[in-house]
């Protein structure tokens, strides 16, 4: 994917929903990488054609994911994505305006992350390697990233990803727990997160959409958090065409997509929307 210059950000408060805009009856509500987008190449490949085709019908698709806005946001023009976005694991939410992408905060900045990292340490008795402070080549390993994506990945405002060089990922999250805090594991990271934080946007963009019926799709266990509070939630299996165990039973009445990404994305929202739609125009035609 070719890089593009950052997007134009503006920081502003919580927004309060605004209730007589547009409602959508169908919203669907996506992680990207290795669910949306391939999990090595991070392109999209036919699914462009399925965003553009829910686009065209009036359904939101809306970005849930770890990347940084100057990650996401040239993905999100070449897919012609312009609804709320869901970034750095629920620790913001990007809503396009006329004068380019606006940023609200959902948590804490990234500096507080790396002073509760240390005291995480302090109470767990492990080492965590950030994310944000590897060296650019052990990140590109780790990331699977390269160029300004893994630039813009390192960049964080709102969140902090990390490794665990030594200790029990159990002590770790309740260390966390116990200073408010969450860890939750990703395709390729541990996130310290603000607790709820992912789960808090989603319902907090389903209620200014007013949709009423919303389709969850992630792959793993970070994204528990918002398919637990999907009408239909889907999971897109991991390379070999398997679940994440974990996340399949956070998630146990979620269907399990027929195919990895990204194949498997477009295979499961047209299944989906058969299941939502097609019954309500039967009915129609029948009256």
């Amino acid at each position: 994917m070719e890089s593009q210059k950052p997007a134009a950000v503006r920081i502003r408060p919580r927004r309060t929903p605004a209730r007589a805009g547009e409602s959508h009856r169908v919203a669907v509500f996506t992680a990207l990488e290795g669910t949306l987008l391939d999990a090595c190449t991070f392109e999209a490949g036919e699914n462009r054609a399925t965003i553009a085709r829910l686009l065209a019908a009036g359904i939101p698709v809306i970005p849930m994911t770890v990347m940084t806005l100057e990650e996401i946001a040239p993905i999100a023009a070449e897919l012609g994505l312009r609804m709320p976005m869901v970034i750095e694991a629920g620790g913001a939410i990007a809503r396009w305006t006329d004068r380019g992408w606006e940023v609200e905060p959902c948590g804490p900045p990234a500096p507080t992350f790396l002073s509760v990292i240390t005291e995480i340490e302090d109470r767990s008795g492990a080492n965590l390697l950030v994310y944000s402070a590897m060296a650019e080549s052990e990140a590109a390993t780790v990331s699977g990233r390269s160029g300004e994506m893994l630039r813009a990945s390192t960049r964080r405002a709102f969140s902090e990803p990390f490794v665990i060089e030594s200790g029990d990922a159990g002590a770790i999250t309740r260390a966390a727990a116990a200073i408010g805090f969450s860890v939750r594991r990703g395709r390729r990271f541990f996130h310290l997160c603000r607790a709820c934080d992912e789960g808090e946007a989603f319902s907090r963009i389903r209620e200014e959409l007013q949709c009423d019926v919303a389709v969850g799709i992630g792959g793993s266990l970070l994204d528990a958090e918002f398919l637990t509070r999907a009408d239909l939630a889907i999971i897109v299996p991991g390379a070999g065409g398997t679940p994440d165990p974990e996340l399949a039973a956070k998630v146990p009445d979620a269907r399990i997509a027929p195919a990895t990404a990204p194949v498997g994305w477009t295979m499961a929202v047209d299944e989906a929307l058969q299941t939502l739609v097609t019954p309500k125009r039967r009915r129609r035609a029948a009256s």
